[in-house]
């Protein structure tokens, strides 16, 4: 019954690993005019100043395609399979003011003022920024404040 077991365990040991090999080799990098229109659009809009470093495609295993664009400054912007902005992170510098829903920018405002968004986060059911002052913060979907993100 132990060797059994033991056999086992390795076994689902080994299928974990190559699961996670498998995944890992699923990251490719790919030129910008390979992202979907609306990505190279967006990066046009807001980031045509910037130089690409490079744009990478994430199709893993266990999750849905993705794209990764990273800056020569150290930005980053991620896209759905779509071309939706899922996160934009400008590090030290202010989101397009466009990016953040009306009502967080009050609330941050009134709370939170003389700060900027530098990280913005677009998940199905919530916002998830990051302010100038290293606060996190999340909002539900229609821009309510949720709390402060340990």
């Amino acid at each position: 019954m132990k060797t059994l077991f033991k056999t086992l365990s390795i076994v689902g040991l080994l299928a974990v690993s190559s699961a996670v090999n498998a995944q890992d080799k699923q990251d490719k990098v790919i030129s910008l005019s390979q992202l979907p229109k609306q990505a190279q659009n967006f990066i046009k809009t807001y980031a045509s100043k910037l130089a690409v470093s490079y744009v990478k495609l994430e199709d893993e295993l266990f999750s849905k395609k993705s794209y990764e664009v990273k800056m020569q400054d150290g930005s980053e912007f991620e896209f759905d399979k779509n071309g939706n902005w899922k996160e934009v992170d400008l590090k030290h510098k202010a989101v397009p003011s466009a990016l953040v829903p009306q009502s967080v920018k009050a609330y941050i405002a009134k709370s939170f003022p003389n700060n900027n968004v530098v990280k913005i986060a677009r998940k199905s059911s919530k916002y998830e920024v990051e302010l100038t002052n290293g606060l996190d913060l999340e909002f539900n979907s229609k821009g309510k404040f949720l709390r402060i993100d340990d």
